[in-house]
């Protein structure tokens, strides 16, 4: 205790940073004073409720920018100058080559290479720790977005579709753009928010509930988020204590028995899940706070920027809800700008693309290679065990009660292996410490994939009735998107996976 107290004396500071690893060696300065930056939204929030709100844009623009920039100096020092300078490369292009798809072609490409090159250079497979490289992928996607929705604001309005429409923008200045990128609300580690929502946002054209005062009347939405995101980051910073990285790739790990190991991590999967969990939430409530987040054709009319459905996450059966729930506002995007774009292409080439696109932006060593594409056998094999569930036993109404009470609860805790199991290339990073990990596991979940795959193109597909397909696409395209697309396809993620199997099988 003693030494503690006298480490923590010779620091001859205050700052919470510093202090923290002492008692918590997993967790970084750099990582603490990220999430010490999650919550400074909320006073920065509560300023602009008082102060700001309802002047003019250019105050509305000048604090943004400031505050935004203070807090990503707090948390990264001189990295910063990175970020500048993907901005300015961008503003360059602008000028030169007008809304063209040259400037697409070039901002998609001179941006992801500069963020390619800065994981190059930076990352650590051994010690996560926050660099600029994490406002830099934040500040590509705005920027990649920003330049397409001002080409297709330049563009004939008949060759766009509903949703290119509503986001499209004939000009914006340095200002703006330089604010929308490092504004506090999402220029750290998100949410993603379209150049048109921010800009209605400063120009005072947002309608939104406001209270006695003509605030926003978000106050209670804003804290309860808050609180939630608060939970999930002390699970994490106690819960590293329990399960450790040191652990699962120690050579002693393969002498516990395979049970245990499969337990382990799960567990130290899910934990690792709990932190992106926590952050997200904690930044909502803080755009819930400021106003910005609002949409009144929304259940949850707050919730605009929502970066995860939490009880999509926790009482889910399937790992495709499970992904369907987690990340929302970054997965809106590739679909808006990459996998639309490039539909045309044809589905599997659009979908090959965005993979690669989504892979790079994540990192560059193999775990991001091996996540990412595990995803894909997992939800094919869940969409086909479906088919046959369907075919052989019925509509999941039909069973008895104790039937499907046993069924969700095998599939929920199916799922709690599954992700801990697919997760752990995304935390370990290297192919030596994965495979060091599969093996102990003997590649049990992989070997069982090809095993259901073949069984069911050889077996069970040729019993099948072909599987029913959703109408298509363009329908839901002549209604329009908005940055969380409206309320019909907010209710159909928020419901597609629970609380029960149903809704997947009439989709199979």
């Amino acid at each position: 205790m003693w030494s503690v107290a006298g480490t923590i004396t010779s620091m001859n500071t205050y700052d919470p940073a510093l202090i923290v690893p002492v008692y918590f060696p997993a967790v970084t300065p750099g990582i603490c004073r990220l999430v010490i930056s999650l919550f400074i939204v909320y006073p920065l929030s509560y300023i602009h409720r008082e102060l700001v709100h309802g002047k003019a844009k250019i105050y509305q623009l000048l604090y943004f920018l400031v505050s935004g920039v203070a807090v990503i100096y707090y948390v990264l020092g001189m990295g910063i100058v990175h970020c500048f300078i993907n901005v300015l490369i961008v503003w360059v292009i602008k000028l030169v080559f007008g809304p063209s798809k040259t400037s697409v072609i070039l901002t998609a490409a001179l941006t992801m290479i500069y963020l390619v090159i800065g994981y190059i250079t930076t990352t650590s497979a051994e010690v996560y720790d926050v660099m600029w490289t994490m406002p830099h992928s934040i500040h590509t996607m705005k920027l990649i977005g920003l330049i397409f929705d001002y080409k297709d604001g330049n563009t004939d309005p008949e060759e766009l579709t509903e949703d290119q429409k509503k986001h499209a923008i004939k000009d914006f200045g340095l200002l703006e753009m330089l604010s929308f990128c490092f504004t506090y609300t999402g220029g750290l580690t998100g949410p993603q928010m379209s150049f048109t929502r921010f800009r209605a946002f400063c120009e005072g054209r947002m309608k939104f509930e406001t209270d006695e005062n003509g605030r926003p009347s978000s106050v209670d939405a804003a804290f309860s988020r808050m609180f939630a995101g608060s939970i999930f980051l002390a699970a994490y910073l106690f819960g590293g204590s329990l399960f450790s990285r040191e652990v699962v790739v120690s050579p002693t790990f393969h002498d516990h028995n395979l049970l245990y190991r499969l337990l382990y991590i799960s567990c130290y999967g899910q934990l690792a899940l709990i932190k992106y969990i926590g952050c997200w939430t904690v930044m909502e409530g803080g755009c819930m706070l400021l106003g910005i987040s609002y949409d009144a054709s929304l259940p949850d009319k707050w919730g605009a920027l929502r970066g995860v459905d939490i009880r999509g996450l926790f009482l889910g059966h399937s790992n495709k809800g499970f992904i369907d729930s987690f990340n929302l506002t970054t997965k809106y995007w590739f679909i808006r700008y990459l996998f639309k774009r490039t539909r045309e292409w044809g589905k599997w080439r659009s979908m090959l693309y965005t993979y690669i696109f989504i892979i790079l932006w994540h990192g560059v060593l193999p775990g991001y290679w091996l996540t990412f594409l595990f995803e894909i056998p997992v939800i094919d094999a869940e969409k086909k065990l479906a088919r046959v569930i369907l075919h052989y036993f019925g509509r999941f109404e039909s069973w008895s009660p104790v039937t499907q009470t046993v069924t969700l609860t095998a599939a929920r805790f199916a799922r709690f292996l599954t992700l801990g199991y697919g997760i752990q290339p995304f935390i370990l990073l290297t192919w030596q410490d994965t495979s060091h990990v599969y093996n102990g596991l003997y590649w049990g979940l992989h070997l069982i994939l090809a095993v259901w795959l073949t069984l069911f193109s050889f077996y069970f597909e040729q019993k099948l009735p072909p599987p029913l397909r959703y109408q298509k696409k363009e329908k839901v395209e002549e209604k329009g998107d908005d940055d969380v697309t409206k309320k019909q396809k907010h209710d159909k993620l928020i419901n597609s996976d629970v609380p029960t199997l149903a809704n997947k099988m009439k989709a199979m």
